[in-house]
C-alpha cells in the first residue's frame, strides 16, 4: 500500500473524520456497501461521523493490494469493536481512484456490514463481551 493510503487508514482506524477527509477531493464520489452513492466531502463527512458513532473502534488488516494506473484496490479484514466490547471481523474490498493531485475522487467500499448489526453474527465474532 502506498504512503498516502497507509496514512489514510491510520486516520480511519483512529476514527479521525478530518484525517480521513484530508485524502479526498471536495467533489469526491463515495459509496459504502449497499448504501446509495453520495457526492461531496461535506456529505461524506456527515455519513462517516454518523457511522463512527455506531462503533467504539476499528482496525483494518491489509490482505492484498492491486494497482492499475490511478486506481488502487485493497482487500482487508476489518475488525469493528462494538460499544458492548464485542469485536466483529468483516472482510471488505476498497477501490479508490486518484486525481492528478493524488487526492481520491472516487471511493468505493465493498462490504456486508450485516454481521456488525446482527445478533446472529457468531461466525464473525472474534471476542464476545463479558
Amino acid at each position: 500500500m502506498n504512503h498516502e493510503l497507509t496514512g489514510m487508514f491510520e486516520s480511519v482506524d483512529r476514527l479521525s473524520v478530518e484525517g480521513f477527509l484530508s485524502y479526498l477531493t471536495d467533489d469526491v464520489v463515495f459509496r459504502f456497501g449497499n448504501s446509495p452513492e453520495i457526492a461531496g466531502k461535506e456529505v461524506v463527512k456527515e455519513a462517516i461521523e454518523s457511522f463512527f458513532t455506531q462503533i467504539s473502534s476499528m482496525e483494518h488488516i491489509l490482505q492484498g493490494v492491486w494497482r492499475e494506473g490511478d486506481t488502487t484496490i485493497m482487500r482487508f479484514d476489518t475488525y469493528y469493536t462494538k460499544h458492548d466490547g464485542t469485536i466483529v471481523n468483516v472482510p471488505c474490498c476498497v477501490v479508490v481512484h486518484f486525481n492528478a493531485s493524488r487526492l481520491i475522487d472516487d471511493y468505493r467500499i465493498h462490504i456486508d456490514l450485516s454481521p456488525l448489526y446482527s445478533s446472529a453474527s457468531a461466525g464473525n465474532v472474534i471476542q464476545a463481551s463479558a
